[in-house]
């Protein structure tokens, strides 16, 4: 029952991220620091998680961990293929490769331009902890590759569930804290993406993206989004 609710709510997720081809630009991340004062970047848990040495995990996309919206394209090399011939891989990342994220990520969020986006379709999106903290948890690469492990390319949206043991790694979320996720562009600059976190599954929709995307995970002040509200994002 656990994993075809997950399966469920990451179909979900996937159709809200690609229901709509043309939308308007994403607002601007909010937080809940006020404006001015210095933002505080945790990244402790995500490099004790790395050190764990977590397993990579690898299923076809269309698949028990993964979900894909429907009008969902992929190709290699040019050719369109069957989502069939598409394996989904979310691998650990090392240590210095977390701490290299977390380093980006405070890069992002205190730069004098916008780096970093909302794509959730929530307008209280917060990336802040109960301690007003940004508190990035993990960080996973997923990608998308043949058989014969070339890259493909996605033009749409599809949606990744997790353990929400393996996002947290031991820690314990406050009263009034959820899972937020954030991946990288190959501009640099970061997109919150939606997610349910339900019955121990953490599920989240990526858009649009090409062999590999860097992901994050933060503990934020919000509600646990254990029901899929319709949102609408732009393709990246």
């Amino acid at each position: 029952m656990k994993k075809k609710m997950a399966i469920i709510l990451s179909l979900m997720l996937a159709c809200s991220i690609g229901a709509t081809a043309v939308a308007a630009p994403s607002p601007t991340l909010v937080q809940t620091q006020t404006p001015g004062t210095q933002i505080v970047i945790d990244g402790t848990n995500a490099n004790a998680n790395a050190a764990a040495g977590q397993a990579a995990t690898a299923g076809p996309v269309n698949g028990p961990s993964s979900a894909v919206a429907p009008g969902t394209s992929f190709t290699v090399d040019g050719q369109q293929v069957d989502p069939s011939a598409v394996a989904l891989i979310v691998s650990p990342v090392s240590a210095a490769q977390a701490a290299a994220s977390v380093q980006a990520f405070s890069n992002a969020l205190t730069s004098g331009k916008t780096q970093v986006f909302n794509f959730t379709g929530r307008n209280d999106l917060s990336l802040t902890d109960a301690q007003n903290r940004v508190r990035v948890l993990s960080n996973v690469v997923v990608s998308l590759q043949t058989a014969d492990g070339r890259k493909v390319s996605q033009n749409g949206s599809i949606s990744v569930t997790r353990r929400l043991v393996d996002v947290l790694g031991g820690v314990k979320l406050a009263a009034g804290e959820t899972i937020q996720a954030l991946y990288q562009r190959a501009d640099g600059t970061w997109v919150a993406v939606p997610v349910i976190v339900n019955n121990g599954v953490v599920s989240f929709a990526l858009p649009s993206f090409t062999g590999a995307v860097n992901v994050i995970f933060t503990a934020a002040v919000g509600s646990s989004a254990a029901e899929a509200a319709a949102v609408t994002s732009p393709r990246t």
